[in-house]
């Protein structure tokens, strides 16, 4: 997919809401990168960072779509884009393709990101196609949830159709957890599209691809590790999943299907799969990189920068894919809220030479907030082994190591308390 050079003899690509290595990594590639951002959704420092790495930087409201559209036309038309394009967050991703399908600039059309980007659509999508079968309903706002979770049956999840990220999802089990969903969807100020969907039960997995005309590539799956219900926020993610090859190659097989149902022509997919008693079903689909470092995992599992090779592809030069050689763990810290008198742990951690990287969002002297969704998390660890078991005991290593006191107790990331330095 070859994208024409202007005067300059470097093609332009004009990114919505790219992020600093999104413009390194293109620019690379032997791109002009223009980037577009809303300033409200980064801090200052970080945009300051992606106006000095990119050719062009310019500021636009995205809570306003026709301010966007405005924004996107009057650049692209200036600055002689030669493709749009928008991997960042969802929420504007239709718009943005669009546009790029307005003005000739696109890579995929704007149908098949809408599919992607809306849960309702890509359910309706998969019903007609017979693929993946669940039972789902609509709820345009928080006012016929109630009824649509009756009809569905309990337990039901229910998400909310325009968030990401996993806000807001709730398993509701019971008629007495309206209050509690009531609650939730207060705290983000939502009240509507939602999904209502038949409760889905097996392990969970993500399949990384990577699409170019419209030939879809599975990079790799990842093992979910996920939070207690109701909210199931993700504790981890493991790359490559450990998967018999016959499960393996049905989920490859049913997110390629889906990708192609969609009309996805171009660029990384994100798509969640759980592994029922009836096979895999479909989760949801985003066209993007998956989240939570999955991207780093994969590199460092495979070698392969899934981020670069985006670029690589968009500059129609080959990338090779390879077979995991190695195994890579993220895990996320979630520590039960409390003030905190004193962190424990950390240096040991940073010195272990299998850690990959190491963050934690908790100072001593902070209260530590509820973890809710998994912008709510309180850092990370990444470590990888030569093995699957390699990998999970060294995880299992760092998450006992860390320990943060909290209102005087010692809880330590793995989740155990502790009386006197001994785990209980």
């Amino acid at each position: 997919m070859t994208t024409p050079a202007p005067a300059d003899g470097r093609p332009r690509l004009l990114m919505v809401m790219p992020y600093r290595q999104f413009v390194r990594k293109a620019q690379a590639e032997g791109f002009w990168v223009g980037a577009v951002w809303d300033p409200r959704l980064e801090s200052p420092a970080y945009l300051d960072d992606v106006r000095a790495l990119a050719d062009l930087y310019v500021e636009t409201d995205f809570q306003d779509p026709d301010a966007l559209r405005r924004t996107l036309r009057e650049v692209a038309r200036e600055h002689r884009a030669t493709v749009i394009y928008h991997i960042g967050r969802e929420e504007t991703m239709v718009t943005a393709h669009e546009v790029a399908e307005e003005l000739h600039a696109e890579l995929n059309p704007a149908e098949a990101i809408r599919f992607l980007a809306d849960k309702h659509a890509m359910r309706d999508l998969l019903a007609r196609r017979g693929l993946s079968p669940v039972s789902f309903e609509a709820a345009p706002t928080r006012r016929e949830v109630p009824g649509a979770v009756e009809r569905i049956g309990c337990p039901a999840v229910v998400k909310p159709a325009a968030l990401a990220g996993s806000r807001g999802v709730f398993l509701w089990q019971e008629p007495q957890d309206r209050a509690t969903w009531t609650a939730l969807v207060d705290a983000y100020g939502y009240d509507g599209p939602f999904l209502v969907e038949e409760y889905l039960r097996g392990p969970e997995y993500s399949v990384e691809t990577l699409s170019r005309d419209g030939h879809h590539q599975v990079v790799g799956i990842t093992e979910k590790l996920l939070g207690p219900p109701p909210l199931f926020v993700e504790v981890g993610h493991v790359h490559p999943a450990p998967l018999p090859e016959d499960r393996r190659r049905a989920v490859e097989d049913l997110t390629t299907e889906l990708l192609t149902a969609c009309g996805y022509r171009f660029g990384p997919a994100h798509t969640e799969v759980i592994w029922t008693e009836r096979g895999p079903r479909i989760v949801e689909s985003q066209a993007r990189l998956g989240g939570d470092r999955i991207p780093r995992l994969v590199e460092l599992a495979t070698g392969l920068d899934i981020e670069q090779a985006i670029f690589t592809a968009l500059a129609d030069r080959p990338v090779a894919l390879s077979g995991a050689t190695a195994t890579a763990i993220v895990r996320f810290f979630t520590f039960p809220p409390g003030r905190i008198g004193e962190i424990r742990g950390l240096e040991t951690i940073a010195a272990l030479p299998h850690v990959d990287e190491l963050s934690l969002r908790l100072s001593e002297g902070d209260t530590v907030p509820e973890v809710r969704d998994s912008k709510s998390r309180h850092g990370h660890v990444i470590v990888s082994g030569a093995t699957a078991e390699e990998a999970r005991a060294r995880s299992a290593e760092v998450l006992a190591a860390l320990e943060v006191v909290i209102d005087g107790t010692p809880v330590r990331a793995d989740g155990r308390t502790s009386v006197l330095g001994t785990p209980v």
